[in-house]
């Protein structure tokens, strides 16, 4: 198993359930595909350096991840579908 970070931008202007909500369902993801959280990091509402959707702020959130990553492919396909989830990124680290 590689480890892996993923960061996500989710739109601040939605409810904390509403959110919730989402993580949760990104969280069943990873168990779907066997994908162990090593740690989560909510950085909270932020400053973007661009508008995203005619907004300047973002909710953060960091996971450490640990997965193999021919699984990436298709939890971006799920990922995409959430319209709460404005950008996210995978990126590989290098033990």
């Amino acid at each position: 198993m590689a480890k892996y970070e993923l960061m996500l931008i989710i739109n601040p202007t939605i409810s904390e359930e509403q959110r919730n909500a989402s993580v949760s369902d990104l969280k069943a993801l990873f168990t779907k595909n066997e994908v162990t959280i090593s740690k989560e990091d909510v950085w909270w509402d932020k400053k973007l350096a661009y508008k995203i959707n005619k907004s300047d702020r973002g909710f953060y959130i960091l996971f450490d991840l640990e997965m193999n990553g021919k699984s990436i492919k298709e939890m971006s396909k799920v990922i995409n579908l959430d319209k709460n989830i404005w950008r996210y990124m995978f990126t590989r680290v290098d033990a």
